[in-house]
Parts: structure tokens; sequence; C-alpha cells
């Protein structure tokens, strides 16, 4: 009761302020489920492969989300696909821009030839890449099919285009997604980058683990830091002098008020028109599925806002399906809520990670969140 007032008073100041209008930033736009690396070990279309859905995103379903730009600064061309096989990728990329947005995507870089390196540096602000290991045989065991000779080449070659014609933008930046078989190699992978001429490494954790085949893969855990893990991790901050480097951190923060995902902020628009939280709720897979949390598996499935084929994303913003997801991160109740203990069995929460036991997830999780690692900041 004690926080009824307060709430009373910010919903009284959204009806006469009107700050109960999205104040979105980030749209991430899924173009394609398809991919030209269909084996990556860490991938769901992998543990997954007789359920995967495969299409690209239709002319008339990106042509109805045109009018809800407005309400974003940022466009993120990427979802469970490789986007530059979309074959009308580039004409997407133009009209977003021509709305005054900021353009960026995420690509395994195997499509870099020349033509589209052009088209990069002529039209994004920023295109991330993913190279997941500083030596051949560790990043093509990865990444089965793939050729890391030559994407080393293509990417040094886009750095060099670049900075031979004076260009400010797009952003390079490379990704390293850190599991147990290429940890190892992240010192190098950053002494790698620096001399390729990238802009920035991002080192995030494998935070989606669909089956328990895959958990082997995952670095992440309750327990004291693993000794060799922490001296490899300092070898990679050591770096730092020579390149800009976000490395996400191994150990659970359990005093998160939003997820690193953010739907107070941020939307995901699925292959198929479907507007959700992020990512994580909008596999392209039909029906139920489950995901990994520290040796426990979760049984969720996607959760959608709505179709942009039937509402603009500003309609779907009032709607329950939206305004009950997020009202679990909105507003000083839910907050509190969030951070009282995760287990009232009287255990601190260093004596809970010191025991090696996955945390309960507070009430104020969204159910269809029960299980996700991004609840934790990993």
């Amino acid at each position: 009761m004690m926080w009824t007032p307060i709430k009373s008073f910010f919903e009284y100041c959204q009806r006469v302020w009107g700050l109960d209008a999205p104040r979105w930033h980030y749209l991430q736009v899924e173009v394609t489920t398809r991919c030209n690396l269909p084996g990556c070990i860490m991938c769901p279309r992998t543990a997954w492969l007789e359920r995967w859905q495969a299409q690209d995103l239709s002319w008339e379903t990106f042509e109805a989300l045109l009018p809800s730009l407005r309400f974003f600064s940022h466009v993120h061309l990427s979802g469970w696909g490789e986007p530059l096989l979309h074959p009308r990728l580039w004409d997407m990329v133009r009209a977003l821009r021509a709305q005054g947005l900021k353009v960026s995507l995420t690509t395994n870089g195997l499509g870099l030839n020349e033509e589209v390196q052009m088209r990069v540096l002529e039209h994004l602000d920023m295109v991330a890449i993913s190279l997941d290991g500083a030596r051949a045989e560790t990043y093509e065991r990865v990444r089965p099919g793939a050729d890391f000779h030559r994407l080393v080449q293509q990417v040094a070659t886009l750095c060099s285009r670049k900075r031979s014609l004076g260009l400010e933008r797009p952003e390079v930046v490379l990704l390293f997604l850190k599991m147990r078989p290429n940890l190892a190699e992240l010192p190098e992978f950053l002494r790698l980058a620096a001399s390729l001429g990238v802009d920035r490494v991002n080192a995030p954790n494998l935070d989606f683990i669909p089956v328990p085949e895959m958990e082997p893969l995952s670095l992440l855990t309750l327990g004291p830091p693993d000794p060799e893990i922490e001296a490899i991790q300092r070898g990679a901050e050591a770096e730092v002098l020579k390149i800009p480097f976000r490395n996400f951190s191994l150990s659970p923060n359990f005093d998160l008020r939003v997820c690193d995902a953010n739907p107070l902020r941020n939307a995901f628009v699925t292959v198929s028109g479907e507007v959700a939280p992020c990512v994580y709720l909008g596999l392209p897979i039909a029906g139920p599925f489950t995901r990994r949390y520290f040796n426990q598996s979760y049984q969720t499935g996607n959760y959608s806002y709505g179709n942009l084929r039937e509402h603009s994303i500003l309609k779907l913003s009032r709607q329950p399906a939206y305004l009950n997801f997020i009202d679990y991160f909105r507003g000083p109740a839910e907050i509190f809520s969030l951070l009282h203990p995760l287990k009232d069995d009287g255990r601190s929460r260093a004596e809970l990670a010191g025991a090696r036991q996955a945390p309960a997830f507070p009430a104020g999780w969204p159910p269809s969140c029960q299980g996700c690692l991004k609840s934790l900041g990993l």
C-alpha cells in the first residue's frame, strides 16, 4: 500500500502530460530467417532444424512498418537469419534512411563482397560482423562451412576502403560471442581486430541456450568465477588501449529493474510482421520452445503485441498485450517487487550464488520471460 500514492501520482502525470505515449528508441527488424551457415553450433536453428520456418520479410509487411517509424531513431535490420540474403535489403535501407533514421545490421560477413562493401559504406551507420575466433580452426569449428581467412580479408578491405574514402561512418564492429570453445582466444582476437582497423569489439555471452546438449558451450555460472576464465578476461581487458571494447559480464546481476533488451525503449519485428518485446520472444518456430537456465529447462513460447499487417505499432501500444507486458517494468511498485530477494529462504544472494542454485524469478518478470538469462544482465 505504501506505493499506491506514488504510483497514482505517476499515472496522473502520464495523463496530464501524455507520458504514456511511447518513448521508443531502437527497432530491430528481422528481414529473413534464412542463413547461409545453417550449422553454427550455438544457434537455435541447429537445435530445431525441422521446426525452423525459413522465410523473408515481404515488401508489403515492410511498407506496413513505415508509418510507425516516426517513433524510433534507429532501425537494426537483423534477427534469426542472415540479412544480406534478402533480395531487397538495400531498397529497405534506402527507404529507412529517407525517413532520417540511423540504420545498421548484423551479418556473418560471408556476403561482404566488393559490391556489398560499397553499399555498406554508402548506406549504413553501423555494421556488426560476427567473427567468433582469432584462429581459423576455432572459428570454423564454431561456424561450420565458414572461411576464416576470406572473412578476415573482407573485413580488412572494408576498413581500408572506409579510411581511403575519408568516411566517419559506418562504425565497423566485430562481435565475439563468448563460449567455452573460443574464450581463450579473446585477447588474441582483440589484437587481430585492432590490426584490421575496426572501430570496436563487442564480446557478448551465449545467453540463449535452447537444449541441454548446448549447455556445455556456456560460460555462465552462479558460483565463483573460474580462475582460468578470470585470467583470460583480465588479459582481454588489458587490450582496451588498442581498441574500444565492450566485454559483457559473466557475473549475474540480481538487481536489474529491466532486462538488457529493455522493452520499454525497444521493440522487435519478426519476419512475419509480429511485434515482440525482443528476439528471444520472436523465434521463427511454431508452438512452445525451451530455454536452459542454469541446468533447468523452462518451457515458454513467443509473445506478440500484434501484427503490423493489422495495426500500426502506435495502435498496438494501446492494446492490452503491450500494456500488460511493459507494466511489469513500469512504475515504482513493479520496480520495488524486482528488488525483493530472489529466494525466500533466508539466504543472501551471495550465499545463493555460492550454492550454485538457480535463483527463482521474482514476481515482477513477465511469465514469458521466465528462464531468460537476459534477466540477469548476462
